[in-house]
């Protein structure tokens, strides 16, 4: 088994001893700095030591389906050109780069920086692909996976997928197989689906209206995906319109870091925008938008060898913005869903440097939000330096609430320190009814205001005004790795400024 005693690898630099979170017995901990900053826009020139294939009008090859996937290794780059008419075409890689030579599917833009477009929707396999297994072409229109005919334990490794739109893998569109069938999308179809894989990047795409945006990663021990980078993406309107079973992102792997994506609404309101059962999960500066639980962190359910390892039990979410637009579940679901405990997270949430704003002006009587939900009391949350803001001020039976129940339960510990909190806020949900079996500390001690003084709340511009009471107010981080950046609308960042103390939430002057 690939299980490792270390805590998180790819993502912490720190020694693998004591406690996450805060100070180890070797020091703070520290993450990696994000890479590409600002992001960049995508050159798909080809710069590696391998084959170059181009493909689109008046290239050597006009179609994907006559590039030779399967056989791609270190070092080769398919550049597909943007055209006005999509590529109806499936795709499966499964080849051994390098870091120094990935693997590099990229979309070269339009006139007017159009992404190319990959289609599901009557998409044609090319009969030569090395699906893992056959039935995995329902599965998805990109593939990420081990070749059938590779010997086991060859994991595909250093893939990178960039630059394009990938929608339409989702019923009721069907595609040509490589057998030359016609074949229905799965209900759980992905528009990027990792079978698996080691470094796997997905990078400046914009992927939407299939049943599931992105998922990654099928099953732990030997075959367990490890070390993906989700960055620079727009990932909005996935998910089914008739049950909460898929979701923008669904992901069960090792070592997985957002950065600077935009994450919009799913589709129909359905589903989560994150739902995560990884281990090491970093979600940092982006901007997330809504969906049936923003970011639901659950436990293990193939991978449940995962659970052994300390970064399955430390989460970190910083510097990213929250909106909640009306009426909804909690926000942030962390634990489990499967009703087997011994497999649910047990640990801790870092949730610091976060904006969170709910648009609450349109609530009903006995609608309300909660922000935070957690599934036993062995799941803490730790929330420092984050703004709680909403539209209106909540009341009693149109709550916002910091700590949320599940089947009339509301369970788990958080601990809050040096946020700015709304007037009307409450730990829980003032109407009586749901069993607290939970704690929240420190909201006493929070900064109470009715106006964060944003630049604009109305038109989502949350940087802090001259004068705002969240500049220069928040408490130290203690240990928790250091906020550098700052989301830019949309999916780029900047260098974040603060003073001799930092200011609260995801944006300084």
């Amino acid at each position: 088994m690939r299980i490792r005693a270390c805590a998180i690898g790819l993502l912490l630099t720190a020694g693998c001893t004591g406690e996450l979170g805060g100070a180890t017995a070797d020091g703070p901990v520290t993450l990696p700095p994000p890479v590409n900053i600002p992001p960049v826009s995508i050159d798909c020139t080809h710069v590696g030591s391998g084959r170059d294939f181009q493909v689109g009008p008046g290239k050597a090859f006009e179609a994907l389906g006559d590039v030779p996937f399967e056989t791609l290794a270190a070092g080769d780059t398919v550049r597909v050109f943007w055209r006005a008419e999509g590529y109806h075409e499936k795709i499966m890689l499964g080849g051994q780069g390098t870091a120094e030579q990935p693997i590099r599917l990229c979309g070269v833009p339009g006139p007017n920086g159009e992404l190319p477009v990959i289609d599901g929707e009557g998409a044609t396999t090319r009969p030569e692909l090395d699906f893992p297994f056959d039935g995995h072409q329902v599965r998805g229109l990109i593939i990420v996976g081990h070749k059938h005919d590779d010997p086991y334990d060859l994991d595909p490794s250093h893939i990178v997928i960039e630059g394009l739109e990938i929608k339409n893998a989702s019923p009721p569109h069907r595609f040509t197989d490589k057998s030359g069938s016609t074949a229905s999308y799965a209900d759980n179809a992905a528009g990027i689906f990792v079978e698996r894989g080691d470094h796997v990047t997905i990078r400046a795409c914009e992927v939407h209206e299939n049943a599931n945006g992105l998922f990654v990663g099928t099953a732990g021990g030997d075959i367990l995906t490890e070390n993906v980078l989700i960055e620079s993406n727009y990932i909005h309107d996935n998910g089914s319109l008739s049950d909460f079973n898929e979701h923008n992102v669904y992901n069960e792997a090792s070592n997985v870091i957002y950065q600077f994506n935009r994450f919009g609404p799913t589709r129909g309101g359905n589903g989560n925008n994150i739902k995560e059962r990884s281990a090491g999960v970093v979600i940092r500066y982006n901007w997330i938008e809504d969906g049936a639980h923003l970011i639901d962190l659950v436990d293990a359910q193939e991978a449940t060898d995962s659970v052994a390892l300390p970064s399955f039990h430390e989460t970190f979410i910083y510097g990213n913005v929250l909106l909640r637009s009306g009426y909804g579940p909690s926000m942030i679901h962390y634990g489990g869903d499967s009703g087997q405990t011994e497999y649910y997270r047990k640990g801790t949430l870092h949730f610091f440097s976060n904006t969170v704003f709910v648009k609450n002006d349109t609530y009903r009587d006995y609608e309300r939000s909660a922000v935070f939900e957690a599934s036993t009391n062995d799941e803490r949350i730790h929330a420092r330096n984050n703004v709680f803001a909403s539209t209106q001020e909540p009341t009693d039976i149109r709550a916002v609430t910091f700590l949320g129940d599940r089947d009339d339960v509301a369970a788990g510990v958080l601990v809050l320190a040096g946020n700015w909190v709304r007037k009307g806020w409450t730990a829980f949900d003032p109407v009586p009814g749901p069993k607290v079996i939970g704690r929240v500390d420190g909201l006493e001690s929070s900064i109470f205001g009715v106006d964060p003084a944003f630049a604009s709340a109305a038109s989502h511009d949350f940087i802090p005004a001259s004068g705002a009471p969240l500049i220069e107010a928040g408490a130290a981080l203690e240990g928790l790795p250091p906020v550098d950046y700052q989301y830019e609308p949309h999916q780029q960042a900047k260098r974040r400024s603060d003073g001799v103390k930092l200011t609260i939430g995801a944006f300084a002057q």
